[in-house]
């Protein structure tokens, strides 16, 4: 249906009707965010050397190595690993590729910090996507952090998606945004099981 407001219109966006099949499978999706729990198995790789409830952390020194596919010439980046055991860990989302954020000989930010990962739920990529905006709008990051679509490599038909910052209106200092990093780490698991458990209560 058309409004007509100030000589423009503007179109009603009515909402989809899901149907049972559609609502019990997003009900699904959201469990399986819930459920998923990795404190008692080893994020990073079955045969982590300090695999044990106590030393799985995002701080442990062995995750740069043990989670990269190709550990002695491309060992993750130490500042964005966290981020990237935190992504890991929620078993939702599956990185692929991260980087922590460089910058150009003249100390002008050419790359920013990202961490790219394959998911199957748009589910899950709202809830995580709402996790990060809680964030920015609580104050707690230098600018709003964002989950985009991308691709890996032009000769792979499989989508991933990027978690990153959103520059399009500010344009902070590298370290600002290393800073951003470790803040989105540290509070990523408990926000992203708080938005699925909203979400939860609105499919019901």
């Amino acid at each position: 249906m058309a409004l007509q407001a100030f000589g423009w219109a503007a179109m009603k966006i009515e909402r989809r009707k899901n149907g049972d099949t559609r609502d019990g499978r997003i009900r699904d999706e959201l469990a399986d965010i819930l459920r998923n729990d990795s404190n008692g198995t080893p994020v990073c790789a079955p045969d982590c050397p300090k695999a044990s409830p106590e030393h799985c952390s995002r701080q442990c020194p062995h995750i740069p190595m043990m989670m990269s596919s190709d550990p002695e010439n491309h060992p993750l980046e130490g500042r964005i690993a966290p981020l990237v055991y935190e992504l890991k860990r929620l078993e939702a989302f599956h990185p692929c590729w991260s980087c922590e954020g460089h910058n150009d000989p003249d100390g002008k930010l050419w790359k920013i910090p990202r961490v790219w990962f394959y998911c199957k739920s748009v589910v899950h990529l709202r809830v995580l996507a709402n996790a990060v905006m809680e964030l920015h709008l609580a104050k707690k990051l230098s600018v709003p952090w964002r989950v985009v679509l991308t691709f890996s490599d032009e000769d792979n038909a499989d989508t991933t998606f990027s978690l990153e910052p959103n520059l399009d209106h500010e344009r902070p200092l590298l370290p600002a945004l290393q800073r951003d990093i470790d803040t989105i780490a540290e509070d990523l698991r408990e926000l992203t099981l708080t938005e699925a458990r909203k979400l939860s209560r609105m499919a019901r």
